[in-house]
Order: C-alpha cells, then sequence, then structure tokens
C-alpha cells in the first residue's frame, strides 16, 4: 500500500484517499484549522487524527519547523501532497521536491497559484492575453492608470478567496479600499476589466494528461468586489463552454502541471475567453459537491485515483447542481426566522447561516464574510434552480441593527 504525507487534508480526504488505496499521515495547523472551523477545530482535528493512519501537528507560518514536519514524516512516504489552501502550499511542494517525492514540480505549483506569475507566463506564451502591470505597495497604483482606461481590477497577486480584489473605478477610492488588504505586503496587480460571463473550469490531471471534470458558471454578486454570490454546474455543454475548458487546459500545459486538480476560472469576454486564475487545488465554495450532484461523479475521490494514475470518467449531467449564498445588511443581528422551514424543504440538501442574535453579520468582501448558504439537489434545469433559490432566500427573515 502506497504511503501518502497529506498536509491539510480535509476530513473527507482521508476516507476517498484510503478508499484508493493509500496510507495516510496528515499533516495540519491547529491554528489555521482555528482559522476554518473556529471553535469546532480542536474537534475537528481529533477526527482527523481518528481516521489518519498517523497524525502530525505543525505551524504553517514557521518555516523551518514546517519543512522538517514533512520531512519527518514523509521518511518512509512515496509521496507528498499539499492539498488545501494555496497559502501554504508552495513550501510543501519545496521540501517535497526536495526529497524526490512531489506529485508536482514547485514551478508548475507556482505558476497557477501565484496570481503575477500566471498573467507573466500567459503574456511570455502568448495565451489569453489581458493588460497587466505591477505595484509593489497599493501607493503606487495611480502611476500606473495612465496606461489604462477606468475601471480596472485591483487584486493581491498572493491572497484567496477574493480577499482584496476589487473594481477601481475613481483613484480616489484607493485609500479606503486598501483597508480591505488586511495587511498584505505582497505585489500588487492592476488589470483590464474583463466583461462577460464567468464560469470555473474544473480539471484532472494524470501523469501530464488534463481531463476536464465540468465547467461551471459563476454568479457574481455586486460590485466593486468580485464575491459569488452563487455558482451552477449542469448547464447543457456549448461551443462557447468548450472553449472556456480548452483555454483552461492551455493553461495547465504551459505550467507543465502533471497531476492532480486545478481551478481555472475564465471569462468569456467578447473577443473570447480569457483567464482570471487558477489555482493548483479542487474548486472551493463547494463546487465539488455540486459536480457529484449534477453527474454523480466523486472528484475528491477521483483526486486520488489521478494519484495512482487512474484517469477520471464522469458520468453525463443529470441534474443541475446549484449553491446559493445569503447575503444580508451588516450590523448585529436582532432576529432570525425561517431557517428551519428553508432546511425542511425537499430540495435543500444543506443549509448554512450560522448566526445567532447577537452576532454581527459582517459587511461581504470577500468569500470569508458572506452570510452562509444553501445547497439544492434535484433541479432539473438552471430555471428550476434559480427559483428554488429564490424561494429559500424569501423564507429566511433577519433583523439586524
Amino acid at each position: 500500500m502506497p504511503n501518502l504525507v497529506m498536509v491539510m487534508p480535509y476530513q473527507a480526504y482521508l476516507r476517498k484517499a484510503q478508499a484508493e488505496g493509500f496510507r495516510i499521515t496528515a499533516i495540519w495547523d491547529p491554528a489555521e484549522a482555528g482559522r476554518l472551523f473556529g471553535a469546532q477545530a480542536a474537534e475537528y482535528l481529533r477526527e482527523v487524527e481518528a481516521q489518519a493512519d498517523a497524525f502530525r501537528l505543525t505551524d504553517f507560518t514557521d518555516p523551518a519547523a514546517y519543512a522538517q514536519a514533512i520531512r519527518d514524516a514523509a521518511a518512509d512516504a512515496d509521496f507528498v501532497w499539499h492539498v488545501g489552501s494555496e497559502e501554504s502550499m508552495q513550501l510543501a511542494y519545496d521540501v517535497a521536491d526536495e526529497l524526490g517525492k512531489a506529485v508536482n514540480s514547485p514551478r508548475s505549483v507556482a505558476l497557477l497559484n501565484d496570481k503575477l506569475a500566471m498573467r507573466t507566463l500567459l503574456r511570455d506564451k502568448g495565451i489569453s492575453s489581458v493588460r497587466f502591470a505591477t505595484a509593489d505597495h497599493w501607493t503606487g497604483i495611480p502611476e500606473l492608470l495612465e496606461d489604462f482606461t477606468l475601471p480596472v481590477v485591483v487584486k493581491p497577486a498572493r491572497l484567496s478567496a477574493s480577499r482584496g480584489v476589487f473594481l477601481l473605478t475613481d483613484p480616489a477610492d484607493l485609500a479606503d479600499r486598501s483597508r480591505e488588504l488586511d495587511g498584505y505586503e505582497g505585489p500588487l496587480l492592476v488589470e483590464e476589466y474583463l466583461r462577460g460571463p464567468e464560469f470555473s473550469v474544473e480539471t484532472l490531471t494524470v501523469r501530464g494528461e488534463h481531463h476536464v471534470v465540468g465547467v461551471t458558471r459563476k454568479l457574481l454578486g455586486p460590485l466593486p468586489h468580485f464575491v459569488e454570490r452563487g455558482h451552477v454546474h449542469g448547464e447543457p455543454e456549448t461551443p462557447e463552454t468548450r472553449q472556456v475548458a480548452a483555454l483552461a487546459v492551455e493553461l495547465l500545459d504551459a505550467a507543465g502541471y502533471q497531476c492532480g486538480p486545478a481551478h481555472t476560472e475564465v471569462i468569456l469576454t467578447g473577443t473570447g475567453p480569457r483567464i482570471v486564475e487558477s489555482q493548483a487545488r479542487l474548486g472551493g465554495d463547494k463546487i465539488p459537491n455540486l459536480i457529484e450532484h449534477a453527474r454523480d461523479f466523486d472528484v475528491k475521490r477521483a483526486m486520488f485515483a489521478a494519484l495512482a494514475g487512474r484517469a477520471p470518467v464522469p458520468g453525463p449531467t443529470r441534474k443541475v447542481g446549484h449553491i446559493a449564498y445569503f447575503g444580508f445588511p451588516a450590523g448585529t443581528l436582532r432576529r432570525v426566522s425561517g431557517v428551519a422551514e428553508a432546511r425542511a424543504l425537499d430540495f435543500v440538501d444543506t443549509l448554512s447561516f450560522p448566526f445567532e442574535p447577537g452576532d454581527v453579520l459582517p459587511e461581504t468582501v470577500s468569500s470569508k464574510t458572506r452570510h452562509g448558504f444553501v445547497i439544492l439537489t434535484g433541479c432539473e434545469d438552471t430555471a428550476q434552480a434559480h427559483a428554488r433559490a429564490a424561494r429559500v432566500r424569501d423564507l429566511i427573515e433577519v433583523e439586524v441593527r
């Protein structure tokens, strides 16, 4: 049985990797678990430890300790694979490569995860032309604007979850928007504003061959932020979605990606598809769940089959999978009603509203500040999915002050 060291594995990944024949050593950072799971973090890690064959804790923000934890865990491992969020991914790939146990080269992962590296690669290869410029600090952005037509998109090169990404229509707004960078010190990208429907492409790569699992339609919330208010998976394939998928594959080829999942976001502009960004992991926002609802295909398990050299075989689309996010006014929650009634609807698979009276509903400026979600099941088409989401939203009433 091959030994796999997994960094930051979610609980579901453990069972699925074991089902594909791997013995698992799990590495987690308690502080990162706390950021993701709050008060449930300790219990979550206890369950990970119980499911894994071996378990280690470390501090992802301490490079020396983090690297040594991987080296110690990988002594008898066949592979080392970081399967969580990209902030702590690069060092894991660097150490895995040093040990000869990486599933992808560190360079290929950096070319996908780092927005500046990806944009530079695409420019140099003549793929998906998008005008961009870089600044070391937000105060350097105004001098770049002379070469652009407003509005432009400003985004941190190394943050995830839409944090710090905004549409800039007036340079006078820069100082206010910079507060949303949350202490970020890395480079910033200024990009031309791409207009058109936006999609994400989920792929699984097996020994350098890229397999498109599906194309998901993104539903964006109000500007200036680029925070999704939902995703729909299972719309009919069209020439346009095939173009979108082919562009994602072209990026993976250019990056030299060899194994595992990738999530690539693409806008279909009036002059063709353009890549927004990509990550060397499964799509977030429960997109794997939508794929399972729509196609009866378990992409989480299939990523471990890919590591074993087995190509994915996603079935045809049978239903539409839809996740819809809640967006209420920001403020202190005084009263909420309708959650239980909405959760009881027969087309509701999962409903999350993690607030109680007295809690503060934050302003939604990133995917981490949304107010909950509902995942719908059994939808025959997109119109029915949207109608059902609207019914759920109508049922839930909140009062804030």
